[in-house]
């Protein structure tokens, strides 16, 4: 109920009394569970980004770098920025982000910057820590920047183009050598 009202209304026009009115509770019970809207916010971005993290985690947890583990990350990754939850809470905080910088900084910390330390942690089993931070921002930058891009083109791509567009991505990195220790540990 929560979600829904935050992504109809925006942060800004949804209230807690309007969500324990929908619900049919006493606002009491809500204030027990969430001290503020912001907090039922948290609540609201912890459980997207929740079901974001498990599948793309779950390409990249465990996994050493190869570049067939990194294109089924970046499929999965695309996958999950195109869902609809994920797509009306990316244009929620980025319409309401201004006037509400709290909320930018609350999804940034909870969200993107958890994956990028997952991904960081992926590169780093073959390359020095500089080299993952670097490759980190620049595959996530570009599945970021694709996936607004798709957002505002009138045909949507189909998972043949993602496919093309991952491939073009992954192939067209001047990709550092491998640490050598981390190389061999692998």
């Amino acid at each position: 109920m929560a979600t829904r009202s935050f992504f109809e209304r925006g942060y800004g026009a949804t209230s807690m009394s309007a969500i324990a009115d929908e619900l049919g509770g006493s606002k009491a019970t809500l204030w027990a569970h969430f001290a503020s809207k912001e907090d039922l916010f948290a609540a609201v971005v912890d459980n997207k980004v929740e079901a974001f993290s498990k599948d793309v985690d779950e390409v990249l947890t465990s996994q050493s770098f190869s570049f067939s583990a990194l294109r089924r990350a970046c499929l999965r990754f695309l996958d999950c920025l195109l869902r609809e939850d994920s797509v009306q809470l990316f244009r929620l905080v980025v319409s309401e982000g201004e006037r509400f910088p709290e909320i930018t900084e609350m999804f940034y910390s909870r969200g993107p910057e958890k994956f990028r330390s997952c991904v960081t942690r992926f590169f780093a089993t073959s390359f020095s820590e500089a080299e993952a931070q670097r490759l980190t921002l620049l595959i996530v930058s570009a599945m970021v920047g694709y996936r607004s891009d798709v957002l505002m083109r009138p045909v949507k791509p189909t998972l043949r183009d993602r496919e093309g567009f991952v491939d073009n991505a992954i192939g067209l990195i001047d990709w550092p050598r491998p640490s050598p220790a981390r190389s061999e540990a692998a």
